[in-house]
């Protein structure tokens, strides 16, 4: 009857390391899974805080550039309407280039 006793017992305490490994494993999956979510969390604020950075930077160069371009393009629209026109000249080109004359 001891010997019974003794594999019972035996038995017993696996029974309660299986359940405390089971217990530690999923006790590891949870905290493996809560680091997870906090590491993914903290790179998609990082990720979009780049991103904003990112896209502050461009749309402050396109508008950089947008103001830079209507000056240069008034400038020369300034400067092509102020050149003199030689209608008479442009017609004799005309006239040499179309009709030979």
């Amino acid at each position: 009857m001891e010997e019974t006793d003794v594999i019972s017992h035996l038995i017993e305490v696996e029974r309660q390391a299986a359940t405390l490994l089971m217990d530690a494993q999923s006790e590891a999956d949870n905290r493996i899974s809560a680091a997870k979510t906090k590491a993914d969390e903290k790179y998609k604020a990082g990720y979009e805080k780049a991103v904003a950075d990112v896209e502050a930077g461009y749309n402050a160069s396109v508008a950089e550039i947008s103001v830079k371009h209507d000056e240069v393009f008034s400038k020369y629209t300034d400067e092509v309407k102020a050149v003199p026109k030689d209608t008479a000249a442009f017609n004799k080109l005309l006239d040499s280039l179309l009709f030979g004359k």
